[in-house]
């Protein structure tokens, strides 16, 4: 079994405006994109690798340099047992 996911998160225009009055930059969108798939091992045990790739983290917050924060690669893996 193979999934595929997306989707985006924005900020609030409360948020834009309390980033605008302190001199922030004001924070966009966030996007995510996730991909993984079910290993069937044994018929009791499974294995799920999972990789997910988020664009523009926080809306292109700024780290403790002053710059915005890179895209990041998340690299996951779930497994399960029935008994």
């Amino acid at each position: 079994m193979a999934g595929f996911g997306a989707g985006l998160g924005a900020a609030s225009p409360y948020l834009a405006q309390a980033d605008r009055r302190s001199g922030l930059p004001m924070q966009g969108t966030e996007y995510h994109l996730e991909l993984t798939y079910q290993i069937p091992i044994t018929p009791w045990f499974m294995l799920q690798p999972d990789i997910q790739g988020i664009i523009s983290p926080s809306g292109g917050v700024l780290d403790n340099k002053g710059q915005h924060v890179h895209d990041e690669a998340i690299f996951g893996l779930h497994s399960s047992v029935t008994f």
